[in-house]
């Protein structure tokens, strides 16, 4: 096994002895959207309110002002935040909590959300020919997909209505 760093997230990568195929694990969220999650929520959380600078939001959710700066600008590059400038400026929620899906947020710093390579309706790997679970990884990782898009940030700030939507499923 090894592991190679791209960009913001640590890949690994495993090598199947009887066929040379890598197999990347994709399951688990990078730190940086994990502390996307918590700027998103910590913005949620306080409606109404004023834009809240870098500074500020780094100083309440724990999160080194660096990473704060460079997670506030991806979120907004993909329209998830506003971004004002000034001496009053700061981010805000681009639109109400409760219209952003957890999904979105994953994108803006994953990529697709795929649990294996062939689960992208346009990617194909080289023994997707014969493979028999094929269907069955992209129907899982459609489940996931459609799981993580009906959770929405104000979710996330609610436990008990976040338990109650997993659990009616």
């Amino acid at each position: 096994m090894s592991l190679l760093h791209n960009r913001t997230k640590i890949v690994l990568f495993k090598h199947d002895l009887y066929s040379g195929i890598v197999l990347i694990s994709m399951l688990r969220l990078s730190k940086l959207t994990d502390y996307a999650m918590v700027i998103m929520a910590f913005l949620a959380s306080n409606p109404g309110q004023k834009a809240s600078n870098a500074k500020h939001i780094a100083e309440k959710t724990g999160i080194s002002l660096p990473t704060i700066s460079k997670l506030l600008k991806c979120l907004a590059q993909h329209k998830l935040l506003l971004a004002h400038r000034g001496m009053k400026g700061g981010y805000q929620l681009a639109l109400p909590a409760t219209e952003i899906a957890l999904t979105k947020i994953i994108q803006a710093l994953e990529g697709q959300i795929a649990l294996t390579e062939c689960s992208h309706h346009n990617r194909q790997c080289s023994v997707e020919k014969h493979c028999v679970i094929r269907d069955n990884w992209r129907t899982i990782s459609a489940f996931i997909q459609d799981t993580l898009s009906r959770i929405s940030v104000a979710d996330l700030i609610q436990p008990q209505k976040l338990e109650s939507l997993l659990n009616s499923r």
